[in-house]
C-alpha cells in the first residue's frame, strides 16, 4: 500500500499574504506519512519552498550537518522563523477590549442565520464574548462584570447578573424566553412614544412662551406708539337725558391734551378723560375674526397627553400674564379638554353643552372650571352676541347699567380656585363696558335682556346708579 502524501501550499518565507510560517510548518509535518524516513521527509520540505523566495535562499545555504535529520532541519526552520511571543494583555486591556464588544438593542431577539444552526444574536453575541475572555485567559470569569456593562436592559432585566464561569454566563443568557423579550420591547415602544409627545409638548411650550412674550412686546409698544384721536372727549358721558350728543366736527378738532394711557400701558384699551364710563370707539369684528383670536390657543384633545398639554398651557398663560391676569382676545386662555367649543351655548361652569339646555346657576357638575376660564366663556358669548345681524344696527353711545351684587366680593380670583363664581344680577335696561379695565370689547349693547347668570365680579369702570 502506497502511502500518499496531503497537499499543502508552497511557502514563501515573506510573511506575505498573511503567512503564518510556525502554522504552515506544523500543516506540512501533518501532511507527511508516518512511515517516511528524515531523508525522505527532508526531501519533501526542500519541494515544498517557492523556487526564488527567501525561503528557498535560506534551504540552499544550509550545510549537510544542519539538515542531517529532520529534527535538526526543524529547529533550524524556528531559529529563521521563529514562533511570535504572544502579547500578555494587563487587566485594564482586557477590560478594554470587553468593554468594546456592546450589544445593540435592535439585535436583542433577532434572529441571524450565522454559524450551521442558526441562533439569536444576543446568544451568539455571549458566545463570542466568553470565546474572546478564554482567548486572554481570563478563566476565572473576572471580567463577566464588564461583558454585562454591555448588556441592554431589555435583556439584562431578564438576568440574574451573578456569574463565576463564562459557561453559566451563556447558558443563562440561552435560557432567556424570547417571548419576555417580545414584550419588554412592546413596553419600551411606548416609553419611546411617549417620551416623545413629552418632548414636543415642551416644545409647543415653548414656541407659546416665545408667542406670548412677543404678543406683550407688541401690545406694549402699541400702547407707547398708539395715535391719538384729534378731539376732546371730556364731554363723552354717560348720557342720562335720552338726547345723542353731538359729534364734533371734523373742521373744529382740537389737539387732545386730557389723554389716559393707564389702561393701554395694562394691556386694555385707552380712556380718554376718566376711566369711568367712557366709550371707547374700536372697529368692530366678524364673528370669524373673534373665533380666530379666541381659538389662538387650541383646544387640546381629551386623551391623557391633551389634558397633560392643557395643564400645561394654562401655567403657561399665568407666568406670562400673572395669577391676576385677565383673559381678552389679545390672550386668549386654554379652554378644558372634553368640553364645548367657545359660543356654543355652553354653561360657564361644566363648559358643557346639555339637553335641555342649562344656565350656570342651575349647574349641579362638580368639575367646575377654572374661575379665569369660567370668565372667558362669559366674554366670548358676549362679544358673539355683539356680532349678531339683528343687533348690528346698535346705538354708539352707552347706557348705564344696574348690578346688584355683594358688596365686599373680590373682584379676582386664583385660578387654580374650583369655587363657581358667585351670582349677580344683570338690568334689562342695557350693557356698558361688562368687561374688565382690560376688556376692549365693553361696548354698549342695548335691548339684551339678561337673567341670573354667572358674572366675573364688580367692575371699577361703572358707574353704580
Amino acid at each position: 500500500m502506497t502511502d500518499t502524501v496531503k497537499s499543502v501550499p508552497l511557502f514563501y518565507g515573506n510573511y506575505g499574504e498573511n503567512e503564518n510560517p510556525v502554522a504552515w510548518f506544523a500543516q506540512f509535518e501533518l501532511s507527511l506519512p508516518i512511515s517516511w524516513t528524515d531523508a525522505q521527509r527532508v526531501q519533501r520540505f526542500t519541494m515544498q519552498l517557492t523556487p526564488g523566495e527567501a525561503a528557498a535562499e535560506w534551504s540552499q545555504s544550509l550545510t549537510s550537518v544542519q539538515i542531517s535529520s529532520f529534527a535538526d532541519l526543524k529547529a533550524e526552520f524556528f531559529k529563521r522563523w521563529p514562533a511570535p511571543k504572544r502579547p500578555k494583555l494587563t487587566r485594564a486591556q482586557q477590560k478594554e477590549r470587553i468593554m468594546s464588544q456592546v450589544l445593540k438593542e435592535e439585535e436583542v431577539g433577532e434572529w441571524t442565520q450565522e454559524g450551521r444552526t442558526g441562533n439569536y444574536a444576543h446568544v451568539l453575541w455571549a458566545i463570542n464574548i466568553s470565546q474572546l475572555a478564554l482567548g486572554m485567559g481570563n478563566v476565572d470569569g473576572a471580567m463577566i462584570e464588564y461583558a454585562l456593562e454591555g448588556i441592554p436592559n431589555l435583556l439584562k432585566d431578564h438576568l440574574k447578573c451573578m456569574y463565576s464561569t463564562w459557561d453559566e454566563f451563556v447558558e443563562d443568557i440561552q435560557n432567556v424566553p424570547n417571548i419576555k423579550i417580545k414584550h419588554g420591547q412592546e413596553d419600551l415602544n411606548k416609553e419611546r412614544a411617549r417620551d416623545a409627545e413629552i418632548a414636543k409638548l415642551k416644545a409647543q411650550s415653548t414656541l407659546s412662551t416665545s408667542y406670548m412674550s412677543q404678543q406683550l412686546s407688541h401690545m406694549s409698544l402699541g400702547a407707547q406708539q398708539m395715535p391719538l384721536p384729534a378731539y376732546r372727549s371730556t364731554s363723552w358721558f354717560p348720557n342720562t337725558t335720552g338726547i345723542a350728543p353731538s359729534i364734533p366736527s371734523p373742521m373744529a378738532q382740537t389737539p387732545l391734551t386730557n389723554f389716559n394711557i393707564s389702561a393701554a400701558s395694562r394691556g386694555g384699551p385707552p380712556m380718554y378723560g376718566s376711566s369711568r364710563g367712557i366709550y371707547t370707539p374700536r372697529a368692530s369684528l366678524t364673528r370669524a375674526q373673534v373665533m380666530e383670536r379666541a381659538t389662538l390657543i387650541p383646544q387640546r384633545p381629551n386623551t391623557e397627553t391633551g389634558v397633560h398639554q392643557y395643564e400645561m398651557d394654562v401655567d403657561l398663560w399665568h407666568r406670562v400674564y400673572g395669577a391676576e391676569g385677565s383673559p381678552s382676545l389679545e390672550r386668549p386662555y386654554p379652554i378644558r379638554p372634553g368640553t364645548a367649543a367657545l359660543g356654543s351655548g355652553e354653561c360657564y361652569n361644566c363648559g358643557l353643552v346639555t339637553e335641555p339646555a342649562h344656565l350656570s346657576s342651575q349647574c349641579t357638575a362638580t368639575n367646575l372650571l377654572r374661575p379665569h376660564e369660567t370668565r372667558w366663556h362669559q366674554q366670548i358669548a358676549s362679544i358673539l352676541r355683539r356680532t349678531a345681524p339683528h343687533q348690528m344696527m346698535r346705538s354708539p353711545y352707552p347706557a348705564p347699567v344696574q348690578h346688584v351684587a355683594i358688596a365686599n366680593h373680590p373682584y379676582h380670583q386664583p385660578y387654580r380656585s374650583l369655587q363657581p363664581a358667585p351670582v349677580y344680577n344683570i338690568g334689562p335696561q342695557g350693557e356698558s363696558s361688562w368687561g374688565d379695565q382690560n376688556d376692549a370689547w365693553g361696548i354698549t349693547e342695548p335691548g339684551y335682556d339678561w337673567g341670573s347668570e354667572n358674572y366675573g365680579g364688580l367692575l371699577p369702570t361703572l358707574d353704580q346708579q
